[in-house]
């Protein structure tokens, strides 16, 4: 496997993925998602730890826009299928490979997925407030192999360039 440095200074597997322009995403709690999903396929034998996710919103909203991160939880489920991939990167730059995590911006869950984390949003139409969300998730959500995790809107679709940043660690029991 491949090295990268996050800004602790230690060597780590650190990987990113990001929509390259404004995706829409989902609205409500659906097996169906749109926008983006970080997905760590069954049997990887890592843990995904979430460090940051990322939202710029590129079009105002035709109403308030909540979004939040929802979680497939249930690892015996079928796979995650990903119908529009996105390229995960290794977070140190040029140096080639990747890990085991997958990014997509459509996919297909086993079952509808559950709020595990708010990240606000836009609070009314026609209004890009507040212009983007850094959420330092820093290791507070693990996404387990065979489970994913998704950028979702509550109410309303958002319209926006969505990433995340996780790093690679050997599979926690």
């Amino acid at each position: 496997m491949t090295k990268s440095f996050y800004h602790d200074g230690g060597a780590e597997e650190i990987y990113l993925a990001s929509t390259q322009a404004g995706v829409t995403t989902s609205v409500a709690l659906s097996a169906t998602q749109t926008g983006f999903t970080l997905t760590n396929p069954f049997g990887s034998g890592k843990t995904l730890v979430v460090l940051r996710v990322n939202d710029a919103f590129t079009t105002a909203p035709a109403g308030a826009c909540p979004l939040t991160l929802t979680a497939n939880v249930n690892p015996v489920a079928t796979a995650v299928v990903q119908t529009t991939p996105l390229t995960v990167r290794n977070a140190n730059l040029g140096v080639s490979g990747s890990g085991v995590g997958l990014a997509a911006s459509s996919v297909t869950l086993p079952a509808a997925s559950v709020v595990v984390r708010p990240l606000g949003g836009a609070v009314a139409a026609s209004s890009i407030t507040p212009p983007y969300i850094n959420d330092d998730v820093n290791g507070e959500i693990c996404v387990a192999p065979g489970c994913a995790l998704s950028i979702n809107s509550v109410t309303t679709a958002a319209v926006a360039v969505l990433s995340m940043v996780w790093k690679e660690i050997d599979e926690i029991a």
